[in-house]
């Protein structure tokens, strides 16, 4: 039996300006670009009122996936998250995504969803 790899959290690290790439709640280690599969895009919306009334930041919105390889498929979205707006976003549309089947982490900072899954909830 194959063992399957076991699922990664990567966010995108202000301070060192790379991605962090946790498991477990520990970070395994830091890329300039990095490749998930199986994507679930996480964002919480407690912590995100917290971080908006504060303005202290904290790591709250995170892609949980398989870790992966290859170069960003070409007809991949640009994805993004902003702590003064719920959910992560396509940039394209400004809709609210919940899901991808990869998502490709760049070294400028930007992040591309393939086959991005829309949030069935209405938000604004």
């Amino acid at each position: 039996m194959t063992e399957q790899p076991s699922p990664v959290h990567v966010y995108f690290n202000r301070h060192l300006k790379l991605w962090s790439i946790r498991r477990s709640g520990i970070v395994i280690g830091h890329a300039s670009s990095v490749a998930l599969s199986g994507c679930a895009l996480h964002a919480g919306e407690s912590a995100r009122q917290r971080c908006v009334s504060t303005g202290q930041r904290d790591v709250h919105a995170w892609i949980k996936g398989t870790l992966a390889e290859g170069a960003r498929p070409g007809d991949a979205i640009r994805i993004g998250y902003r702590p003064a707006q719920p959910g992560f976003r396509r940039r394209d549309t400004d809709e609210i995504v919940v899901a991808a089947s990869a998502v490709s982490f760049e070294p400028d900072g930007s992040a591309w969803a393939l086959a991005p899954t829309p949030s069935m909830e209405l938000h604004s």
